[in-house]
């Protein structure tokens, strides 16, 4: 009989099915999707050891290497996107050459990172994710991409393939995509859809969720659900690049903030969709007078930046998030060291009030850094946008 779970093997060599953790092991299933986290006593159950009882002495779990990387591989771009966190121009300057890439690549194999997340300015050629692509996959390693798919065809799509999940950027129906992204492009980009669509079996939808867009978010979930996309992404809109000038504007309201989490929930149950929040919106997730236990077993994470996610820019510096690439004068070989990330791992150990009493804190984590630096001019200042924050600060 065919096990219905097939068990991948930790990317980078490694004792058995385990990446072992300060707190036990990471397991990385290919079917289902998933990383599982396991403790002390059952790596020694799975060995034949007598069970230890020893636990992680940290509530928040801290692996010993990231889960996922995201590299952005080029800042090339010519669409001129009013909000693109990379500054993306069209006479940007040059990028890491694929050969230094693949020395990336090689190096987070190394350090057992599961999970590569691919993107770039939008005049970074295609051929270069699938290159990039193949060799993270030779290295043991699931690569994925983002992508708004400009200049995408159907014998490209074919070869994107090797990409275990593709999601494509719209950022609203016609009107509010451009809103957004302050020009058109929404024709084209469903028009990509729908070849994705067509040659690929995992294609998703990425949706920057602002001011602009958020009333139309029920027309663009059900335009997705029409194209046969099941799986959806939402994004806060972050101040970084090109969005921290215009980061007041496009911010959610106060209103839009209070009643996000219930519509998002309640368009996700009308319309059969797996809708997913980044880490960003852990506030407001939080706020929903959902139990921590609750959150805690859905796998709920606020910011995990600088220990399940790290990032690399086109030039090779190294980031704890996507959004803070340009705040360190780290490089991509500094990764794996010690506490190079301290400022957000060890965040909660020192948490202002009202975080440090806050029942969610190890869940929350504080929200977003990048737009509480943004908003306060405090990196440790919690995420002004969480409710309990607001009631505090207006108190």
């Amino acid at each position: 009989m065919r096990s219905l779970i097939e068990i991948q093997p930790p990317p980078g060599g490694g004792n058995g099915l385990y990446r072992h953790e300060p707190f036990g092991a990471t397991i990385a299933f290919r079917r289902p999707e998933m990383v599982v986290l396991v403790d002390h006593d059952f790596v020694g159950r799975r060995q034949n050891r007598t069970p230890s009882g020893q636990r992680s002495a940290e509530p928040f779990i801290q692996p010993r290497a990231p889960f996922e990387a995201h590299l952005t591989i080029g800042h090339r771009c010519d669409q001129g996107c009013q909000g693109c966190y990379i500054d993306a121009l069209p006479d940007g300057p040059e990028d890491l050459p694929l050969a230094e890439w693949r020395q990336v690549l090689a190096h987070l194999a190394e350090l057992g990172v599961y999970h590569v997340a691919l993107g770039a300015g939008e005049s970074t050629p295609i051929q270069s994710f699938i290159t990039l692509a193949h060799e993270a996959r030779r290295l043991g390693m699931t690569p994925n991409l983002s992508t708004a798919g400009s200049g995408l065809t159907p014998s490209l799509a074919k070869e994107l393939s090797v990409f275990g999940r593709v999601h494509l950027s719209l950022d609203g129906t016609a009107a509010a995509h451009e809103r957004v992204r302050g020009h058109g492009g929404f024709e084209s980009g469903l028009m990509s859809l729908r070849i994705l669509r067509a040659f690929h079996p995992r294609v998703g939808v990425n949706c920057v969720v602002t001011r602009e867009n958020f009333d139309e978010l029920g027309s663009l979930l059900r335009l997705v659900k029409r194209e046969g996309v099941r799986d959806v992404e939402l994004l806060r809109f972050k101040p970084a690049g090109r969005g921290t000038r215009i980061f007041d504007r496009m911010d959610m309201t106060p209103i839009q903030y209070a009643t996000f989490v219930d519509r998002v929930l309640g368009l996700g149950r009308r319309l059969h969709l797996h809708i997913r929040l980044d880490c960003s919106f852990a506030p407001l997730v939080c706020s929903a007078g959902i139990k921590p236990s609750r959150l805690l077993r859905a796998g709920l994470a606020g910011c995990v930046g600088g220990s399940w996610l790290v990032s690399v820019d086109g030039r090779g510096r190294l980031g704890a998030c996507s959004f803070d690439t340009a705040a360190t004068n780290l490089g991509w070989r500094d990764l794996g060291q010690t506490n190079i990330f301290a400022d957000y791992t060890e965040w909660t150990r020192h948490a202002p009030e009202p975080c440090s009493s806050c029942e969610y804190l190890e869940i929350c984590r504080g929200g977003c850094h990048v737009v509480a630096r943004h908003l306060t001019g405090n990196f440790f200042a919690p995420d002004p946008s969480c409710p309990r924050v607001a009631s505090m600060r207006a108190g």
